[in-house]
């Protein structure tokens, strides 16, 4: 009786864990909930999202353009002072209002308007698989080749492009404005 006891009670915690493992979500799922969490709300803010940059550089008021490098939406709200060259190594100044977590329950809009020190980025050339790992937030680098100093977007940034915390979290975040400021234009 005892052997039997000990069988079933083996057989019992191999069947637990065994299923607790099947759970887990891998990174293809999290991959599948993030563009079903981005189309739905591209839908549900009428969003266009375009293929190609506008030559012009302007943007209709729900336009946005999908970066097909990165997968980073943006919208240029302002392009700022684009006859200034943005230099290597250059420190730009990040601030944000409007960051909304979209595919969770929060419906708090996070911004750093008020913060003594804006974000800062440290400028090495556009976002690509050799440069993105050295950005803090590698998606507010995107718009920066469209972008001056005191440039405006809207962006959609997938969580693999995001900051540390919308990596871990797996959450893409929607930002209503980026405002950058580039270090040598003060």
């Amino acid at each position: 009786m005892n052997k039997l006891s000990l069988t079933i009670t083996i057989l019992l915690g191999t069947l637990l864990l065994l299923s607790s493992c099947n759970d887990r979500k891998t990174y293809a799922d999290y991959l599948k909930d993030e563009k079903k969490a981005i189309d739905l709300f591209i839908a549900q803010n009428n969003l266009t999202i375009l293929d190609e940059f506008p030559a012009d550089g302007q943007f209709g008021e729900t336009e946005f353009y999908k970066d097909p490098a990165t997968g980073v939406y943006y919208h240029i709200i302002t392009p700022g002072d684009t006859t200034l060259e943005l230099k290597w190594k250059e420190t730009v100044y990040v601030r944000f209002s409007g960051l909304l977590y979209f595919m969770t329950d929060d419906t708090t809009h996070y911004s750093n308007q008020k913060s003594v020190y804006p974000e800062e980025i440290v400028y090495i050339g556009p976002v690509n698989s050799s440069t993105k790992g050295n950005y803090n937030n590698p998606g507010w680098a995107v718009p920066l080749d469209h972008v001056g100093h005191n440039g405006k977007v809207k962006m959609i940034i997938p969580f693999d492009m995001g900051s540390s915390y919308d990596r871990q979290q797996y959450q893409p975040s929607y930002y209503n404005l980026v405002h950058y400021r580039f270090e040598d234009q003060y």
